[in-house]
């Protein structure tokens, strides 16, 4: 089972597959979560997936940080994290 599945099943439907952040660094905690999660029960391209079909949705103000959020790649974070 796909893990957007899983999580939809848990949450009984009520789910948005979108997330918003302030910067790259919450991004980061929100990734290392789901890898702690799910790396015994899914593949690295399962979850690489799951994030790769998110919307990201960035709430701050500065422009720099806005482009980092937008430009950030999950692939290769997860792949140098699992």
């Amino acid at each position: 089972m796909k893990i957007i599945d899983i999580i939809i099943n848990k949450r009984k439907g009520h789910y948005c597959h979108a997330i918003q952040v302030s910067d790259i660094y919450e991004i980061e905690s929100i990734v290392e979560h789901i890898i702690s999660e799910f790396k015994y029960s899914h593949s690295e391209d399962d979850i690489i997936e799951f994030f790769n079909t998110m919307s990201i949705y960035y709430l701050g103000e500065n422009p720099e940080m806005e482009k980092a959020v937008y430009d950030f790649n999950f692939t290769e974070y997860i792949q140098g994290t699992i």
